[in-house]
């Protein structure tokens, strides 16, 4: 499905707002009754199109404000890694009319890559749910001419400090995956980041390898422009059924999923909490979303708000570990 095609959802509204709290207007800290009572707000931070966050977040607005019985409004917050986004919501109202989209790193390690103290995801946020479960790859540039894993871990062996790996910068999830990988296949591995897009240079073989999601390298590997190695997840993708697992490939530790939650403010009263997270969960069962989510190779995940918090606790220890193994320092 086209991006453009996501972008004509019916009855979605997109908003590029200014970058100021008050441009989601005033609100009591009380939860009105009955619930909600204007538009809700999902802000993500991204552009318009760019992205699976944003495009998760148009697929689920339709059958969401139907439920709710009130326009879902995708409000478009880009830049600072996220981080203007999440604030935006830290700061709003707590009363559900106002949530964000993301993943648990922006609320807490893009705060630390930007060299700020973190937002705390269980006080300055609340969990509704658990949005889309995705799907990771390892991938290597055909000049390399390895068909596996064991192939890649035995020419780093063999070129020491040679084999280049991408990501969008020291301490990213990107950069943090590639190291991890380099180390358990044991040869080093030069980390090169990149400001803007890397993917040319990773098709010209000018980068050897990358640990990414799936959805973005997907097009690539389909036309034969990349190597698809091992995909990440505990079962083989239907859009790449030749592809191993990564525990098939011999390294079952490597095993890797992530996904995007939906947040409201810290303090959101539990009603109102539980109604987002009904409406939530049926909009993920039709088979319309489904569909939608398919195309962007991500899994509708759903389930409780505590699910959603335990995920949460789980995603922000594994990044701690990962950046404590790779940098050093979990914080």
């Amino acid at each position: 499905m086209r991006r453009r095609d996501f972008l004509r959802v019916a009855g979605v509204v997109n908003v590029v707002a200014a970058e100021t709290p008050a441009a989601f207007g005033q609100g009591s800290a009380e939860a009105p009754s009955p619930f909600p009572t204007r538009p809700v707000r999902i802000v993500v931070g991204v552009a318009p199109g760019v992205g699976t966050i944003d495009l998760t977040a148009r697929a689920i607005a339709e059958p969401m404000a139907a439920d709710l019985g009130q326009p879902l409004v995708v409000d478009n917050r880009p830049g600072a890694g996220g981080i203007l986004a999440a604030e935006a919501v830290a700061r709003a109202p707590a009363d559900g009319h106002t949530l964000f989209l993301g993943g648990a790193d922006t609320i807490v390690h893009a705060f630390l890559l930007a060299g700020r103290p973190p937002m705390d995801p269980f006080t300055d946020f609340t969990p509704i749910a658990r949005a889309t479960r995705d799907h990771w790859m390892v991938v290597a540039a055909p000049a390399l001419q390895v068909t596996d894993l064991m192939g890649l871990a035995e020419l780093g062996r063999r070129r020491p400090g040679e084999l280049t790996y991408a990501s969008f910068g020291v301490g990213t999830l990107f950069h943090l995956l590639g190291a991890r990988f380099a180390q358990r296949l044991g040869f080093e591995a030069v980390h090169v980041p990149y400001r803007g897009d890397y993917t040319p240079d990773l098709l010209a073989g000018r980068v050897s390898f990358l640990v990414q999601p799936t959805a973005l390298l997907l097009p690539h590997v389909a036309a034969g422009r990349l190597r698809a190695l091992a995909v990440l997840s505990p079962e083989r993708l239907p859009a790449l059924p030749d592809v191993p697992t990564i525990a098939e490939a011999g390294y079952p530790d490597l095993g890797f999923n992530m996904g995007v939650i939906l947040f409201a403010p810290g303090g959101t009263p539990a009603p109102v909490v539980a109604r987002l997270n009904t409406a939530f969960s049926r909009a993920t069962i039709a088979p319309s979303v489904r569909g939608r989510l398919a195309d962007l190779a991500l899994e509708a995940a759903g389930g409780t708000p505590e699910a959603a918090a335990d995920y949460t606790r789980w995603m922000v220890g594994f990044i701690d570990r990962l950046r404590e193994a790779v940098l050093g320092s979990a914080r």
